[in-house]
């Protein structure tokens, strides 16, 4: 069930307040104070003083100055939750009166891990609606601080209404491999301001089709779901197809993979007046061919008076939000072949073995054979399976005995004498001597 925030009038801007906490918080209020048209007012909140006082944030709130002496809270979220309860009054006064609170931050720190949780719920008690937008450390840091990082996060996504969250390792994404360290975090903050000015435009931009308050909070819906964000501004012939591929190559969309995972997606598209409805039905079918079949998809499309304004096409959506993830269900076990009986016990093998049932004599007659005719002799009856069987007469004799292989003697012809050929042969007792003794005793019996 939507829960609905203070009344918000249509006809009124309504008042958005961005809350930098921390650090790399302030950087980012300090950003969209400077580089942005928006009616935003930003909010700087650090335990470090030094940081603060360079701040160009419309208010700075000093956190736990008796706590932390204006030091910082040396990456102990302990110590930024007690600076927190300590400056308890000062936030609550500071989101009061807020429609929307925008509360950004990186986590794994003390300031932001430690008081992140405690300023989403006096936001939450004022009846804002509220968006964290937090970052992640990078993994080079440590797993201290990305255990604290984790553990924050999981905090507050039970308070927010929607969790952006962006990962740093990803900031080799957004540039080229050479590009500078301060172009590539001006790239990430630019991800991540895009998201508050998106968000902002989609409520108070008039247009033909209007995204209201319910749409976007069917859509963030709160809970433990990730959001997904991507937006883009193109210009000239082809604006609708290059907004949104450069929509969908946001790093917070996996390049519109994770729209398939998505169960609510908000899409807004603002342009000029020379916006057409084709443009807009173009945008509309490649998102649900991506989307998936049971999404719930909402539309809202504004205008702008400038006719020199680009196409800009906004994606918000929400993975797991329409239902609890189910628990994991340990894998199905395979049903292994039956093992054999175990032997019996020797006791039982030396009884002895219990007597067979005699089977029952086969009918004379089955009901249903057919009698056989007078004229043909009667079957032979049949014996009992248990009848000893008469003995087999003997097979008769065959007619031919087998014949009884005899092995030939091998015959050796006489070879020529050669050059003796034609000499006097010599002859002794009636052999002659010039033939080989093998062959004059083959044929002799020995």
């Amino acid at each position: 069930m939507i829960t609905y925030p203070r009344y918000l009038d249509r006809s009124q801007t309504p008042v958005v307040r961005l809350i930098g906490l921390g650090n790399a918080g302030v950087n980012l209020a300090d950003r969209i104070t400077m580089n942005r048209a928006l009616d935003i007012e930003t909010i700087a909140i650090n335990s470090d003083q030094q940081s603060l006082s360079s701040s160009v944030a419309s208010t700075k709130i000093p956190l736990g100055p008796l706590t932390t002496r204006g030091l910082g809270a040396g990456g102990d979220p302990e110590i930024g939750l007690d600076a927190a309860k300590e400056s308890l009054g000062d936030i609550e006064a500071a989101v009061g009166g807020a429609d929307i609170v925008f509360l950004c931050g990186g986590l794994g720190g003390g300031t932001a891990s430690g008081a992140a949780a405690m300023i989403a719920e006096a936001a939450k008690n004022s009846g804002a609606l509220l968006v964290a937008i937090l970052a992640s450390p990078f993994s080079f840091e440590g797993r201290r601080r990305g255990a604290q990082a984790a553990a924050a996060l999981h905090e507050i996504r039970g308070i927010a209404d929607a969790v952006i969250h962006f990962e740093n390792d990803r900031m080799a994404e957004l540039t080229a491999p050479r590009a500078g360290v301060s172009e590539t975090f001006s790239a990430c903050d630019e991800i991540l301001l895009g998201c508050v000015e998106a968000i902002v435009r989609l409520i108070s931009a008039p247009g033909p089709l209007g995204v209201g308050l319910p749409d976007l909070l069917s859509v963030l819906d709160g809970g433990e779901g990730s959001c997904l964000f991507g937006t883009a501004a193109a210009t000239g012939d082809n604006r609708a197809h290059e907004g949104l591929e450069q929509a969908l190559a946001s790093p917070l969309l996996e390049r519109g993979r994770l729209l398939d995972d998505a169960a609510s997606i908000l899409v807004h598209i603002s342009g000029p007046p020379s916006l057409s409805f084709s443009e807009v039905g173009a945008i509309m079918q490649e998102i649900s061919r991506q989307a998936s079949g049971n999404a719930m998809i909402h539309l809202g499309v504004s205008t702008s008076p400038a006719p020199d304004s680009p196409l800009t096409v906004s994606i918000i959506a929400k993975c797991g939000a329409a239902s609890p993830i189910p628990a994991a269900q340990p894998p199905a076990r395979r049903t292994a072949a039956p093992k054999p009986a175990p032997p019996a016990p020797a006791a039982a093998e030396a009884a002895p073995p219990a007597p067979e049932p005699t089977p029952p004599e086969p009918p004379t007659q089955s009901l249903l054979q057919p009698e056989p005719p007078a004229d043909q002799p009667p079957a032979p009856p049949r014996t009992s399976p248990s009848a000893p069987r008469p003995p087999r007469p003997p097979l008769p004799e065959p007619k031919h005995a087998p014949q009884k292989i005899k092995q030939e003697t091998l015959q050796f012809e006489p070879v020529a004498r050669g050059r003796f050929e034609k000499i006097e042969p010599t002859i002794v007792e009636g052999e002659d001597l010039d033939v080989p003794t093998f062959l004059r005793l083959a044929g002799k019996k020995r």
